[in-house]
């Protein structure tokens, strides 16, 4: 197996490989330190000095079983023992002692530690090589913890949203053990530090308020979240895409950092009081995905979540409500005649129902789609007035778009194609459904964020519909400075 953890024997190869008897690690620390007496290093007493760090000092670890099984799996020799000499140290210190910019406190890295623990080292003139085992290995200890923690938080967040909230959609490539011992066999300290830091558009903007925004203590709260979810999200936004915020409970269509088109949405119903008409909870998920095709005069294939909560009381109650919805149920793939069916009985639930193409379908003339497993999409609706509305959290998790056809027309970026579909879509003949291959696809976020930045950059903001952020400041406490 790879590893990055270097053993004392391999030292001295990587160091001293070209000469014939390469020297001793305890010749590179004689050397490094002009030290004569470093000379003696005893690789036991070392690793024995090493555990002893590990007991004292795995309370404040940040992955103390990874610290454990790389210590092992390299007779406790870990980072410093390749980059002691070469300055890699004090650039990775530069790094985490500017780690207030991503709003994540310097201690969380042990950098005071890491610090003081370096000077004593450089500082210390004993005779006695015993007296740097504890001290090297408190350094490579915590310096070694401290960068792993350090590029976890950067790239990837300091929290697990999937840990947080039960509809977040967005694959997370968290750190792990293999990942680390990968990453730790061949890494350039600058050069991975650099790389890490993000390069979202909307980052740096919200880390030049943090910095100079004279932010309130709440707005600064507020940005601190949205580094992380940023940090979650990873990538930058590209030049075109297609922006949900549910918070705002609107569609923005980007270009080029601006928004070109904006429409009102309705997106999940909540079971938060303070946002719902039933108390039923159908939050839309937090998601991306690309935009590749259209349906128009859509079919809807009803969800068996909503079959067994809802349709078949209504059907129960009144038996000709298929029909009057323009819907039609199956049995193991054929259309059943609802008269002939005992709608009481439990072998109703496994039916499955549609709602053909028609005025009142509740995608109404127009869906459109991206690639996902969880059923969600952006839709047409005959509820037209419920965009008129303030709170606009009243769908089952599907995203309601206002106007449909403006979206459509920018998706198909075709005039005749566009002035087809327009007339398909608004006319009060519902033809035969059909499909449309977007040419151009489109990337969608559907997004959860309470603060933004507008067009001219300042700060924006929306309730909590969904609750999400006290959760996340809750979780994030104990990472942030004061």
């Amino acid at each position: 197996m790879l590893r990055f953890l270097v053993f004392i024997s391999f030292v001295s190869v990587v160091f001293f490989s070209c000469k014939e008897n390469p020297p001793t690690y305890g010749d590179v620390l004689a050397k490094g330190f002009e030290n004569k007496s470093y000379k003696d290093f005893d690789t036991a007493a070392y690793v024995k000095a090493f555990h002893e760090v590990y007991g004292k000092e795995k309370s404040q670890l940040v992955n103390p079983s990874w610290m454990k099984e790389l210590s092992d799996s390299t007779e406790g020799m870990t980072l410093i023992a390749e980059h002691l000499f070469d300055g890699s140290i004090d650039t990775m210190l530069t790094y985490f002692e500017r780690s207030d910019a991503h709003g994540i406190r310097a201690s969380y890295f042990h950098t005071t530690a890491i610090k003081e623990t370096l000077s004593s080292l450089r500082k210390l003139k004993s005779k006695d090589v015993a007296e740097v085992y504890p001290l090297l290995a408190k350094l490579d200890l915590l310096s070694t913890d401290g960068l792993v923690a350090y590029i976890s938080s950067i790239k990837y967040g300091v929290v697990n949203p999937k840990r947080l909230y039960g509809r977040y959609f967005v694959p997370q490539k968290r750190m792990s053990y293999g990942k680390v011992v990968q990453m730790l066999d061949s890494v350039k300290i600058g050069t991975v530090l650099t790389d890490i830091q993000p390069k979202n558009q909307y980052y740096t903007r919200f880390q030049d308020l943090l910095e100079n925004g004279n932010l309130n203590s709440a707005q600064r709260s507020q940005v601190l979240m949205v580094l992380e979810k940023l940090r979650w999200m990873g990538d930058a936004f590209p030049e075109k895409y297609v922006f949900v915020n549910i918070p705002e409970q609107r569609l923005h269509i980007m270009e080029e950092g601006k928004t070109s088109q904006l429409m009102n949405v309705c997106v999940g119903e909540t079971d938060n009081p303070a946002y719902t008409r039933k108390g039923e909870n159908h939050e839309t998920p937090v998601m991306q995905g690309v935009l590749d095709a259209m349906q128009v005069n859509p079919v809807w294939n009803i969800p068996s979540s909503i079959v067994k909560k809802e349709l078949l009381s209504s059907v129960r109650n009144n038996p000709n409500y298929l029909a009057s919805r323009n819907m039609v149920a199956y049995y193991k793939g054929k259309q059943v005649d609802p008269a002939t069916v005992n709608w009481n009985s439990d072998s109703v639930e496994n039916f499955r129902f549609k709602q053909n193409p028609g005025s009142d379908n509740s995608l109404g003339n127009v869906k459109f789609l991206f690639e996902n497993p969880y059923s969600i999409y952006l839709h047409d609706t005959p509820a037209k007035q419920m965009f008129g509305q303030s709170n606009r959290a009243v769908s089952h998790g599907c995203v309601r778009v206002e106007k449909p056809v403006d979206l459509a027309s920018y998706l198909v970026n075709n005039e005749k194609q566009a002035e087809k579909i327009a007339k398909e879509i608004t006319t009060d003949s519902i033809s035969k459904s059909r499909w449309v291959t977007l040419k151009r696809q489109m990337p969608v976020y559907i997004t959860y964020y309470t603060t933004w930045l507008d067009d001219e950059g300042k700060i924006v903001t929306y309730p909590d519909i969904y609750g999400y952020d006290s959760r996340l400041k809750e979780a994030l406490k104990k990472y942030w400075t004061n």
